[in-house]
């Protein structure tokens, strides 16, 4: 309980004002959304781990044990851990993950809170209305550490990821939530992993250093793993300090770098808005998202033989951050604005098989690169910043001396919601075969579905997902 005499958030009071998650209604606007991210999760983990791409090629040793959680994509079964560190590494392989929408801060939360939530609720038990609430809370908790947190951690010098600052904390709460009704159970499970975080750094995803490593997949199986030893720690009543998010070398006073703002800490969990997580539907970078679409739409229109430059306007930091052109690895093809859009302008598409093998240099896709210009936008990282989009325009100039111009401010600008759901379903079909593909599709739909989330444990038992 809060004294008001606090002279900083403790991790109780974070922790205590989620209680009521577990009580109160559930609108099937959370459920949708919660099983929506639950599936695209599941289905981008499992082609990666079948396909063995970027760390899942590596990490294999962790799957040995018997246990009772699901190793996506393999039929296989293991220990909580190790099913929370195989899958979350999986899960960020591809960077076809969600991106949460946020103008104080951006990152993913999906690939560390579902692999660790499912693992653990799996080998425990758990029932599913209990699991839809703990995938709530973390969620929303999520979203109320990232906007405490700010960008401060990322620009200039530092280069932490969000993803490794935000997601396992918002996992162990959730998880301490799954493992038991008492609040300080999860909020020690929430200070432990703020403690001891194993904080990745962006060093891993280095366009100037040509650096696109595979400890950018580990550092989020590390932080699904640390989100469920955190809590299987806290139930057995291992405590973690009172100041571990707030105050004096807190994790905010850490990794803040002057853009914290401590009160966020205490926006009502309910009214989080989980909408804000947004799916891609192209295999690159959401830098590269809004700029990939209009490529597509602009390649029915014109030829490449008729375009002499083809300027991509993006917010200034993702024309650093996505400058990426000596495309050694699918990571770097995934986090180049160039060849992102060169690819599919010329193939008017962009798919999994594109950031795949020989594709990658697809002499006609590279000869295009040579028209392609990124050009740092200073009003779309304005806009960035207030809202958290990733706007993108195209400016076309072809050789006859004509002009194109075409903007997006969202990937999905122009579309309803069929054809949102029809882009869903087919990123399904490319990463599933299709007796799972069927039946992610069925649990992420929006009818209702008893027991939902008990479903989703199972999804690759019977023969590994490879069934035709």
């Amino acid at each position: 309980m809060s004294t008001g005499t606090e002279k900083f958030i403790s991790v109780a009071r974070f922790s205590a004002q989620f209680a009521e998650l577990l009580d109160v209604p559930v609108s099937s606007g959370v459920e949708n959304q919660l099983a929506r991210l639950t599936a695209d999760t599941m289905a981008i983990a499992a082609y990666a781990r079948q396909n063995r791409v970027g760390a899942c090629a590596v990490d294999d040793d962790d799957g040995n044990a018997d246990g009772l959680a699901e190793i996506w994509g393999t039929g296989m079964r293991t220990d909580a851990p190790a099913a929370a560190f195989m899958n979350g590494t999986a899960a960020e392989a591809l960077d076809f993950q969600e991106v949460l929408i946020d103008g104080r801060n951006n990152g993913h939360a999906a690939v560390v809170v579902i692999p660790a939530l499912l693992a653990l609720s799996s080998v425990r038990h758990i029932a599913s209305d209990r699991l839809l609430r703990a995938l709530w809370i973390a969620f929303a908790a999520n979203i109320m550490l990232a906007r405490a947190l700010g960008r401060g951690h990322r620009e200039g010098v530092p280069g932490f990821r969000t993803t490794s600052l935000t997601a396992p904390i918002a996992a162990a709460l959730g998880s301490g939530f799954l493992l038991s009704d008492e609040p300080a159970v999860a909020g020690h499970a929430a200070a432990i992993c703020a403690a001891s975080l194993p904080a990745g750094l962006l060093a891993a995803m280095s366009p100037d250093a040509n650096s696109f490593s595979v400890d950018k997949d580990l550092s989020v199986g590390f932080s699904a793993r640390h989100a469920v030893d955190c809590a299987r720690l806290a139930l057995n009543g291992a405590t973690g300090p009172s100041s571990a998010l707030a105050g004096p070398r807190s994790w905010l006073n850490s990794y803040g770098f002057g853009t914290e703002i401590e009160g966020h800490l205490l926006a009502d969990p309910a009214a989080q808005d989980l909408s804000a997580y947004a799916l891609k539907f192209f295999p690159a970078n959401f830098g590269c998202q809004c700029a990939i679409r209009l490529a597509i739409d602009l390649s029915g229109e014109v030829a490449a033989n008729d375009v002499e430059t083809f300027e991509i306007h993006v917010k200034s930091s993702s024309a650093s951050s996505l400058s990426a052109t000596d495309l050694s690895t699918h990571v770097s093809a995934r986090f180049s604005l160039a060849y992102s859009v060169a690819g599919a302008f010329i193939r008017r598409r962009s798919v999994l098989a594109d950031f795949e093998g020989s594709a990658i240099a697809d002499p006609a896709v590279r000869s295009f690169m040579r028209k392609v210009v990124v050009v740092a936008n200073a009003d779309f990282q304005k806009q960035h910043e207030s809202e958290g989009v990733f706007p993108a325009r195209v400016v076309v100039h072809l050789t006859d001396g004509r002009r194109l111009t075409e903007t997006r401010v969202t990937p999905q600008d122009g579309l309803d919601s069929h054809e949102v759901d029809t882009m869903f379903h087919k990123k399904l079909d490319s990463l599933c075969p299709p007796a799972v593909r069927r039946k992610l599709a069925e649990l992420s739909g929006g009818g209702a579905i008893a027991n939902r989330f008990d479903e989703f444990k199972t999804v690759f038992s019977e023969d590994g997902g490879r069934t035709q």
